[in-house]
């Protein structure tokens, strides 16, 4: 029987604990801390083998995964770099963050100058459950070690042995299903503000399909992550400007996430936001500019 490793979760909140329990269902043991964390933390991170420190995940885990807002990627890199020095340990670092290749690159710096080796890795879709369809991009060398894990509702993908292809299929990706949901936040408070929803949306769902099926939920759980989004809008912005493409489309829409993190829809959580079904209540909340 193949060995399984041992993985550890930098953090468990809805994604990382998700992909916890994915890879627990292949029987694979997943640890982790809430050290420090909100209760709503602690509820997510069910069925985890919580420890006391993140020291200690760094020390039991033979691949440690970051699963972190993408401003806080670099930092947490360099505390999970802090703590294998500490504990004189060189695990596998995967980083999943929906990340720029060049901010990767910095989260190699830091992993790297504590003899850790580096996963670049990025997450499509919602957090994996049995049954569902999220995808698990992997690049680098060390790809095989998450690839060949049979864990239900994730389906690996290896894009190359160079780290950065997983970020950058991540950046691209990204660049339009987060696009076009700004687009429908804009759209549609738009049409709101003008008293012509119903035409506007029918009018997009013959063109957009199952896009703009439940379109509540979706500008409703948008609006309630829209402060984690503007840092990943910055990061396809450094993409594309790399890229030769510019920046200055991906900025305006970290400008629109930020104004959506200042209305009523910006306090729920994404629990919350997933039980809205009454559109013209979302619209009305998108509308209260804070």
């Amino acid at each position: 029987m193949p060995h399984s490793p041992v993985i550890g979760i930098v953090s468990p909140g809805a994604m990382g604990a998700a992909l916890g329990r994915a890879w627990i269902a292949a029987g694979t043991r997943v640890v982790a801390t809430v050290a420090g964390r909100s209760e709503r933390t602690r509820r997510l991170a069910h069925g985890l083998d919580l420890l006391d420190s993140l020291a200690d995940v760094v020390a039991r885990a033979e691949i440690v995964v970051s699963v972190v807002p993408p401003h806080q990627a670099v930092e947490t890199a360099r505390a999970i770099a802090a703590a294998a020095t500490a504990r004189e340990v060189t695990p596998v670092v995967a980083d999943l963050n929906a990340i720029s290749p060049v901010t990767l690159e910095a989260v190699a710096a830091e992993v790297e100058s504590a003899g850790c080796r580096l996963l670049d890795g990025a997450i499509s879709g919602a957090p994996p459950r049995p049954g569902g369809d999220s995808v698990l991009f992997l690049a680098g060398p060390d790809a095989a070690l998450l690839a060949g894990l049979d864990s239900p509702g994730l389906c690996p993908v290896v894009v190359g042995e160079t780290p950065g292809g997983a970020s950058a299929v991540k950046m691209s990706t990204a660049a339009v299903y987060k696009g076009f949901t700004a687009l429908l936040l804009q759209s549609l408070q738009t049409a709101h503000a003008n008293g012509v929803v119903a035409p506007v949306v029918d009018d997009l769902r013959v063109e957009f399909g199952p896009l703009i099926d439940d379109v509540a939920v979706r500008i409703a759980v948008a609006g309630a992550k829209s402060d984690r989004f503007p840092g990943e809008m910055h990061e396809i912005a450094l993409t594309q400007e790399r890229a030769g493409a510019g920046r200055e489309l991906y900025a305006a829409m970290a400008t629109v996430y930020e104004r959506v993190a200042r209305t009523p829809l910006g306090v729920r959580t994404p629990e919350e936001a997933a039980r809205c079904r009454h559109l013209a209540a979302v619209l009305d909340d998108l509308a209260a500019d804070g």
